[in-house]
């Protein structure tokens, strides 16, 4: 199929989506939409668009090893830059089972699918990159962030039991922390003036209902600001993780195949 008439992307794609819904046979279906996801590659689109072409094809029908590893290895990279984790690591799998491959650029992409699930093996290939040059240790981060648990939740509990506000306080919402000391303050002068007043039951009514919801409220809200300030702290290990990882992919980029 040549395209020496054609002028513009979209004319090239609408070219090949009519030649693929006319064929007939399944393997010129693959070959068909092959040399559509080539087109966009060609022009340096990765985009949910082109993993989208990725999907529709069958890899029962890729019967030239050489087109079926070049696919896979495409595939396994634009899924990954489409945040879509578990169809890079099914064509990473398909790739592994057709083709061992222990090049630096193979291991780096396996890294990359597997940072946040597959510790074990993303701290085996960061190892082995580390001993062909040191800046694949900074990798070492991502497993970093997956093993990262904040400790002593009950510690802030307890806190915030005894001086309301305090533990979510400490967990770096000041403000949150304040507004529950001072709403528990306020209750509790509240349930004092009742029973100076001697309206006990109103007295008792109150800090069995609204101000044990206060009270409880209190120990919740620290329990959740434990939590966010766990995934706050995530999120900025992240941020540093990536520019490591962006230096990386600066000096050993991952390129796309031809197909």
């Amino acid at each position: 199929m040549v395209l020496l008439s054609q002028n513009t992307l979209s004319d090239s794609l609408l070219y090949y989506e009519y030649a693929y819904y006319k064929s007939n046979n399944d393997t010129s279906k693959q070959k068909i939409l092959l040399k559509k996801i080539d087109l966009y590659l060609t022009k340096n689109i990765t985009h949910r668009e082109v993993f989208n072409e990725i999907k529709r094809v069958n890899l029962n029908y890729l019967y030239d090893k050489k087109i079926k590893t070049n696919f896979l290895w495409n595939a396994i990279t634009i899924s990954y830059l489409n945040n879509e984790t578990d169809n890079a690591r099914y064509f990473l799998a398909e790739y592994s089972n057709l083709k061992p491959d222990s090049s630096m650029a193979f291991n780096l992409l396996s890294i990359l699918v597997n940072k946040y699930t597959d510790t074990s093996d993303v701290n085996k290939r960061i190892k082995y990159l580390s001993g062909i040059d040191t800046v694949f240790k900074g990798l070492n981060c991502f497993c970093d962030i997956v093993n990262y648990n904040r400790k002593h939740l009950n510690f802030y509990l307890i806190s915030s039991a005894i001086i309301p506000g305090s533990g979510t306080a400490m967990n770096g919402y000041i403000l949150e922390g304040v507004l529950s000391l001072a709403i528990m303050a306020g209750s509790v002068y509240g349930i004092i003036k009742l029973v100076q007043y001697g309206l006990y039951i109103n007295a008792v009514l109150w800090s069995t209902g609204v101000g044990l919801k206060f009270y409880t409220g209190n120990i919740k809200l620290t329990e959740q600001t434990f939590y966010k300030a766990e995934i706050n702290k995530k999120n900025k290990l992240t941020i540093i993780c990536e520019l490591k990882l962006k230096n990386v992919l600066n000096k050993y980029p991952i390129t796309l195949k031809a197909l």
